[in-house]
């Protein structure tokens, strides 16, 4: 039997079980017992490494929506694969862990004993899940979050002067009309980029031209929801341009404005944020804001064995500003 089928014998997480058999975790009596109990019953017994790994890191995942992890186009998929070839590079080998749910739980029912470090994967942790970080028992780096009041050592792309680079670009082209793409879940990265977006307004003399667009982050979400704002608001009085606070969003922003008789950038200018794959063969192709994956991932090995081989230091939070990628999507 399986952690995981005993688990649903007795209706509890595979963490739970994890955590009452390693004496660990904040777990009552009363569920302390019920493990207990159910691992005698069916005999359970948990497989144990007989091999401890050396020179690893541990790569924890977390997916709460998936949005981000798994719908962005290969943007973290990049940031991975820097990691695991600069990784080799120092002599160390890569383990990934994806996980969801209960962050705490599960981080605290993580085995640690064969890593040296762990790199966490924080884009789409909440905020209130920030204190539950703090759990992992090993050093570690947060990456793709900036985790705003918690010091926790982190690595992020700079949001607010990527939007910088992005609305000064618009301003110099001559825009004074602005509209906003953003999300409707709110990640952590997103509500930084649109407060920044909003406070950023005055200061380079653009007019807010509203509503505000809130879009699921997936390329057939963003479509259908900007397909709504469309035909609810109709198309006569849009902005001269749009700043996205994704590619995906943009990307599907586009197709929708095109279906309703839009035409971008003829009539309508958009600019993205992230320089994903797809934006470079889009209809049109986009302009956007390029975000260094390689660089971040160069950076994430470098501070995670930094913090290995120095445990006292401070955290310190570095940010990456990227650099603007002129296609065809916003008008010369």
């Amino acid at each position: 039997m399986t952690i995981r089928e005993l688990a649903g014998e007795i209706g509890v997480s595979p963490a739970t079980i994890s955590m009452v058999l390693n004496d660990k975790g904040d777990i009552s009596e009363q569920t302390r017992a019920k493990v207990l109990e159910a691992v005698e019953r069916y005999g359970y017994s948990p497989k144990r490494r007989k091999v401890v790994l050396r020179n690893r890191i541990l790569l924890i995942q977390y997916r709460g929506s998936g949005y981000l992890v798994e719908e962005n186009q290969g943007f973290i998929s990049a940031i991975i694969d820097a990691i695991e070839k600069n990784l080799k590079n120092e002599g160390y080998g890569l383990s990934i862990v994806n996980i969801s749910g209960d962050l705490r739980e599960e981080l605290e029912a993580m085995s640690y004993d064969s890593y040296s470090g762990a790199i966490l994967i924080a884009s789409e942790i909440s905020p209130s899940m920030y204190g539950d970080i703090a759990s992992i028992r090993i050093p570690f780096l947060v990456i793709d979050n900036p985790v705003p009041n918690y010091n926790y050592p982190c690595l992020c792309m700079n949001n607010e002067e990527n939007v910088w680079i992005a609305l000064n670009f618009l301003k110099q082209r001559g825009f004074s009309k602005i509209g906003l793409l953003t999300s409707s879940i709110p990640f952590e990265n997103f509500e930084i980029r649109n407060r920044f977006f909003f406070r950023s307004l005055e200061s380079l003399g653009f007019s807010f031209w509203g509503p505000e667009h809130r879009l699921r982050p997936d390329m057939k979400g963003a479509r259908a929801d900007m397909l709504r704002d469309l035909d609810a608001s109709g198309t006569k009085e849009l902005p001269e341009c749009f700043f996205a606070v994704n590619d995906i969003i943009a990307l599907g922003a586009i197709t929708a404005l095109r279906e309703r008789g839009i035409r971008v950038p003829e009539e309508v200018s958009v600019i993205g944020f992230d320089d994903i794959p797809y934006a470079a063969v889009s209809s049109p192709t986009l302009t956007t804001i390029h975000v260094q994956r390689r660089f971040i991932g160069y950076e994430a090995v470098r501070g995670i064995l930094n913090r290995i081989e120095n445990p006292q230091l401070d955290p310190v939070k570095t940010l990456v500003t990227g650099k603007l990628v002129e296609r065809r999507s916003v008008r010369s």
